[in-house]
């Protein structure tokens, strides 16, 4: 059972992850057919008031249709939970080093921005794969959201469990 708890491993298999994904061409990872098989008109309504723009592309039910929208909202969740768990491992691994805790969040964070910068420079070696800076954000922002979410609950947590421990009751 450690090793489902030791995050040096789960950080292992997301890097790994990210490498083999990031090194993938876009046609080999297209979730498109998949998802054609399933109707999709019950989300409709929810999707027709989707409408921004993401790396100066239009994101809309009517740029995209129905599916490749759908599937561009769920590599876009991909990004930022992947580095929601990236970011609160990383938390968890810098607090074996025992700084202080707002160093541990902010390193935490710098780890996986890191990652999330190489993962679109490694994107861009690859064909039919193109880097852009906005999933660097995104993935930051995800880590930023797992840093401060998860692994600042894991620091509190830890402080509380430290400082209960050298408590000794006296008769």
């Amino acid at each position: 059972m450690y090793i489902l708890k030791n995050e040096f491993i789960w950080i292992t298999l997301i890097l790994v992850g990210l490498f083999f994904s990031s090194a993938t061409p876009y046609s080999e990872q297209s979730i498109v057919s998949p998802l054609e098989r399933f109707e999709w008109g019950w989300a409709e309504p929810m999707l027709g008031n989707v409408d921004f723009d993401y790396a100066g592309d239009p994101v809309s039910l009517e740029s995209k249709g129905t599916v490749g929208l759908i599937e561009f909202l769920i590599r876009k969740a991909a990004h930022f939970t992947v580095f929601f768990v990236l970011g609160a491992l990383f938390v968890k691994a810098v607090s074996r080093t025992r700084i202080h805790a707002g160093l541990t969040l902010l390193f935490a964070w710098a780890l996986a921005t890191t990652v999330g910068v190489y993962d679109e420079f490694h994107q861009s070696l690859t064909p039919e794969r193109t880097p852009l800076i906005q999933d660097v954000v995104l993935d930051s922002f995800g880590a930023l959201c797992g840093v401060v979410l998860l692994g600042g609950l894991y620091l509190v947590k830890r402080r509380k469990r430290k400082s209960r421990s050298g408590y000794m009751m006296t008769r």
